[in-house]
């Protein structure tokens, strides 16, 4: 055979070889067989998408009976992954009623919801798209797929139309008691004709190099209406895009609704997406609901802190040792209401999320160890990452924060 034929023969081969690899890297028949859906192939892309119509509920656009084809379809397109198996991206069609159950099932099967929005103004029944994602192996991600999509349609098949309402008289009469949910959450609320919400800021620095927190919206934040044993909690979470799952799946835990994920700013680092919420239920259950989620959230926040590192974690006996010789500052790095009920001797008062932490911070020499303390010790590693990453060498944060120096048999200073 002619040299240059066998090298063009060779390229050929190569070029289908390699075509070849990258469908035979999926295995689109089980994934066909796994979601029930019939799927495409784009060889350019490496993707392998399955396709699902909503026409099992008319829906009108400004009185315009709108085709699938329009944009009412779901969709779920796989990938060969680089860490894992394979990894999957798409968006679903649900109406009202099936959002918040089908985003259960999704988390619950390893699917990650990336965002909730509308597409359509003066739509009858409004309908919402949930974007999904995840990594793992291409039968538990076509399992997640094939829940959420069963899901809606055990919850169309019980009630054909959507519902318009979660069910239940709201009092028109707000009379939410501020005390008990101001000492849940150590915070001092605001108050108007009955009702009571709380605010907590967070920070992020604009292209400008403004930071900007919660007064610029920069918040996460819970307001209660109705009585205390009749009430509404409607509200917003500011995260950061790795606590962003941990929180919706403590909040759809306790059966708080989800109604929109989205972002409000652009440029902005660190980057957040915030999530609105809507619950019912009694006052006390609704706010332990959202704190249990803060929680989540910040330990989500520590884990990022921990991985990237550049401080050391001490224990208490270890703490109270560097404390006690008074060459380190000591930072509580919690809220000023927190920091008012008890705090570690001879500390001083820096809440991580308010915008102003960088510029005290920058006050202190950064050659010399610094100190630094929370509660339980998740937000003192965020602070703690934060210190290292503006060019303190020795800074220290508190294992298990005041709770363990208290239980190490230390008084917390008032």
């Amino acid at each position: 055979m002619h040299p240059s034929l066998l090298s063009k023969l060779s390229s050929s081969v190569l070029i289908v070889g390699c075509c070849l690899s990258v469908q035979g890297a999926l295995d689109t028949n089980r994934i066909e067989q796994v979601t029930g859906l019939k799927g495409s192939w784009n060889a350019a892309e490496g993707v392998f998408k399955v396709t699902a119509p909503r026409n099992d509920v008319t829906v009108k656009v400004d009185e315009w009976k709108m085709p699938p084809f329009m944009g009412l379809t779901s969709w779920a397109a796989f990938l060969a992954g680089r860490k894992a198996e394979a990894m999957v991206m798409g968006d679903l069609v649900l109406f009202e009623d099936e959002v918040n159950p089908v985003m259960s099932v999704a988390l619950e099967n390893g699917l990650q919801v990336t965002a909730l929005h509308n597409h359509f103004f003066h739509a009858d029944p409004q309908v919402y798209f949930m974007h999904i994602g995840g990594e793992g192996t291409e039968e538990k991600l076509a399992s997640g797929v094939k829940a959420a999509l069963v899901k809606g349609k055990e919850i169309r098949a019980a009630t054909p139309q959507p519902a318009k309402s979660f069910g239940g008289a709201i009092p028109q009469q707000n009379a939410i008691s501020a005390a008990p949910l101001a000492e849940m959450f150590t915070a001092k609320p605001q108050e108007k004709d009955g009702m009571v919400k709380f605010v907590f800021g967070r920070v992020a620095r604009m292209d400008c190099g403004c930071d900007v927190g919660k007064e610029m919206g920069v918040n996460t934040w819970a307001s209660f209406g109705g009585t205390d044993d009749n009430a509404v909690v409607d509200g917003d979470f500011a995260c950061r895009e790795n606590e962003l799952q941990p929180v919706l799946k403590s909040l759809r835990g306790a059966g708080i609704q989800i109604v929109a994920i989205h972002h409000h700013m652009i440029g902005e680092t660190p980057r957040y997406v915030f999530l609105h919420y809507w619950g019912r239920g009694k006052a006390a259950d609704l706010a332990k609901a959202i704190r249990l989620a803060r929680g989540e959230q910040t330990k989500a926040g520590a884990a990022a802190a921990r991985a990237e590192g550049g401080f050391k974690e001490i224990s208490a006996a270890d703490f109270e040792k560097r404390r006690s010789k008074g060459k380190a500052p000591v930072l509580d790095v919690r809220t000023a209401q927190e920091f008012a009920k008890g705090h570690v001797t001879g500390a001083i008062n820096m809440d991580i999320h308010s915008p102003d932490f960088a510029a005290k911070a920058a006050q202190f020499d950064k050659r010399k160890p610094i100190l630094v303390n929370c509660h339980v010790g998740s937000r003192g590693a965020i602070a703690a990452a934060e210190l290292s990453r503006m060019g303190f060498k020795n800074v220290f944060n508190l294992d298990g924060g005041l709770a363990a120096w208290e239980k190490a048999g230390h008084e917390a200073e008032k």
